[in-house]
């Protein structure tokens, strides 16, 4: 075989092995695709529940209520079966200059017999990581709710990122802590 033919082979085996590559290239991003479509199709539900007003971890329900006043309604009336019910809320407003705030922290009736909650308000730096304990409560028995409470200091007027962290605790001898819920609102000091 003269040389310009096996040069000619030898850049068709080239051309071959590209297009076989690429062609693998192709399929695999067509299964991956398909792999991640199934899976946010079937994963719904799972896992941490993302919501605008707060992040929740898993096996805690938040319900926002703008108004916080009553807890959601559950067709399953079994209640070993469910997981912990926090009311959240989008905004939190209160006087300035002043400790004490109206609020509305509530342990629903839904938690009968399983958890207690301990709410903690924490207002954010900037930076968003850190933060300062402005209010920390006791356990709030189920059906129980904090409405008046006395801050660590007095705010200034202004909008606030904050954020009421509240932790569940499973109403044994231990008092185990289970998983718990940051909820972001804005906190709107007047």
């Amino acid at each position: 075989m003269s040389a310009i033919g096996e040069e000619k082979e030898e850049t068709g085996r080239r051309k071959g092995l590209i297009f076989l590559l690429l062609l693998l290239i192709l399929m695999f991003g067509i299964v991956m695709g398909i792999g991640l479509i199934w899976g946010q199709k079937h994963d719904k539900g799972k896992g941490q529940i993302g919501v605008s007003a707060g992040q929740v971890n898993s096996g805690v329900e938040l319900v926002i209520d703008k108004d916080a006043k009553k807890a959601p309604h559950y067709e399953n009336n079994d209640i070993s079966e469910q997981g912990v019910v926090i009311i959240g809320r989008e905004a939190l407003t209160i006087s300035a200059d002043t400790k004490e705030a109206a609020v509305d922290f509530v342990n629903p009736e839904e938690n009968a017999q399983l958890y207690y909650l301990t709410f903690e308000l924490r207002l954010y730096n900037d930076n968003g990581q850190d933060y300062e304990v402005l209010y920390t409560s006791g356990l709030v028995e189920p059906g129980k709710r904090i409405s008046s409470v006395t801050l660590s200091r007095e705010l200034e007027k202004g909008v606030y990122n904050a954020v009421v962290h509240v932790q569940p605790y499973r109403m044994n001898e231990e008092r185990t802590p289970t998983n718990n819920a940051d909820m972001k609102m804005k906190l709107i000091v007047r």
